[in-house]
C-alpha cells in the first residue's frame, strides 16, 4: 500500500507544515450549516473547523445528523443554508475539481452490484483521472491486501457485508485523496481487516491528509482519533482532543471530568436505559 498511503519524507513534511500554517490550516471549515427536511431540522446551525492532518471523529446517537452532515460535506446533499470550505476553497455540490481531491465512503456504500470488484475499483480510479498503468497497479494491490482476490469471480451483489465495506473503502482511497470521509467504516469487517484499516488511516494522516469519520465504536475513537466532536439533535454538544485520555488525563465538560469517551458521550446524550422485567 505504499503507493497509496505512504507518508512523505521529513523534509517534505516540514515544507507541508509551513505551507499549511498559512494557507491550509483547516482542511474542513463549516459555518452555520443547516439542513431541513420539511419541518424536520437534521442539522441545526452547525459550525466546525477541522485542522489539516488530523483524524477527526464525528460522534452522536442515531438520528443526530452525522450522515446528513457528511452528505453536505461531500456534495451528496444540498444544505438549506450555511457555507462549507474544503482545502481552503468554497465547496458546493457543483465543485467538481474539489470532489476529485476527496474520498467518500458513504453510509449506503453506493456500490454497483452488477460489477465485479476489480471493475468497480477501476471505474472509480478512472473517474478520478488515474492513468491505466496506475489503475491496474492499484486495483491489483488493493484487492490483494484486502484479501478479495479469491472472490474475483463473484459480482458485488454476492459479497458479504464486510467484503462490500472493504471494496467501498478501497474505492474511497484509490486516488489518494486529501480528505477522506468515512461513515461507519469498520462495521461488519473482521478484526484483522479492522486492524489493517486503522493502520492505513494512521499513515494517511501522518502524510498530511485528513480523515473525517463517524462511528458508534467509542473505544476505537479513543485509540484512533486526534479530535472528536459529539453532535446531538443537529448541534455540536462537545468538541475536544481525546489524546488526553491516552496520557492518563480526562475529558472536561461543564466543570466535570470524564475518564472515558463513553462516560462523556452518555452524559451528553442521556443514559437511556430501561429495564425489561421479563428478561
Amino acid at each position: 500500500m505504499n503507493t497509496i498511503l505512504e507518508a512523505p519524507n521529513l523534509e517534505a513534511r516540514k515544507n507541508y507544515s509551513e505551507v499549511g500554517k498559512v494557507a491550509r490550516s483547516f482542511a474542513i471549515s463549516i459555518e452555520n450549516l443547516t439542513k431541513r427536511y420539511g419541518e424536520i431540522t437534521a442539522v441545526d446551525d452547525l459550525s466546525l473547523r477541522v485542522p489539516t492532518g488530523r483524524l477527526f471523529g464525528f460522534l452522536g446517537p442515531n438520528g443526530a445528523g452525522k450522515s446528513t452532515t457528511i452528505g453536505c460535506l461531500t456534495g451528496l446533499i444540498d444544505p438549506s443554508s450555511g457555507t462549507i470550505n474544503l482545502l481552503g476553497e468554497r465547496f458546493t455540490s457543483d465543485s467538481v475539481d474539489l470532489k476529485r481531491r476527496i474520498g467518500v465512503m458513504p453510509e449506503g456504500l453506493a456500490l454497483f452490484d452488477h460489477l465485479y470488484a476489480h471493475e468497480f475499483l477501476a471505474f472509480n480510479a478512472r473517474m478520478y483521472g488515474l492513468d491505466e498503468q496506475t489503475v491496474r497497479q492499484r486495483v491489483e494491490e488493493l484487492l490483494t491486501v484486502l484479501d478479495l482476490t479469491s472472490s474475483h469471480h463473484k459480482r458485488l451483489a454476492e459479497f458479504s457485508t464486510g467484503m462490500r465495506k472493504k471494496v467501498a473503502f478501497a474505492a474511497a482511497i484509490i486516488h489518494r485523496p486529501e480528505i477522506l470521509f468515512l461513515d461507519e467504516p469498520f462495521e461488519s469487517i473482521d478484526p484483522a481487516g479492522v486492524a489493517m484499516l486503522k493502520d492505513w488511516l494512521r499513515r494517511f494522516v501522518a502524510g498530511g491528509r485528513t480523515v473525517f469519520m463517524t462511528t458508534h465504536v467509542l473505544e476505537t475513537v479513543e485509540r484512533l482519533c486526534d479530535d472528536v466532536a459529539i453532535i446531538k439533535a443537529g448541534r455540536i454538544a462537545w468538541r475536544g482532543d481525546v489524546g488526553t485520555l491516552a496520557n492518563g488525563g480526562a475529558l472536561e465538560y461543564d466543570g466535570q471530568q470524564f475518564t472515558t469517551l463513553e462516560a462523556l458521550f452518555l452524559h451528553l446524550v442521556g443514559e437511556r436505559y430501561e429495564r425489561l422485567e421479563w428478561l
